[in-house]
């Protein structure tokens, strides 16, 4: 018999949340090497992807890697290039 009218339901709600807290200790410790599985995985970047390969019309279709003859993508000019003139060629 329990020594207080709510002492048997507080000991039921106590046995309740510990085994709430495992579950959720479970689910962290999956979720974490879910985390990891993924973080090794891929790279995560906001730069914009580059083409490294490109498909002959004269092949099966497939891609062909450009090696070290990739097409030239120069970068956005920086803030600082407001400083710079612009080229004002004479005329001949």
């Amino acid at each position: 018999e329990p020594p207080t009218d709510t002492a048997e339901a507080e000991f039921f709600k106590m046995l309740q949340v510990e085994q709430q807290r495992e579950v959720d200790k479970q689910a962290a410790v999956q979720r974490k090497q879910e985390e990891e599985i993924m973080n090794s995985n891929f790279t995560r970047t906001t730069a914009e992807p580059r083409v490294n390969a490109y498909i002959p019309e004269d092949e099966h279709g497939l891609p062909k890697a450009y090696g070290s003859n990739a097409p030239f993508k120069p970068t956005l000019p920086g803030a600082t290039m407001r400083h710079i003139r612009k080229p004002n060629p004479k005329p001949i």
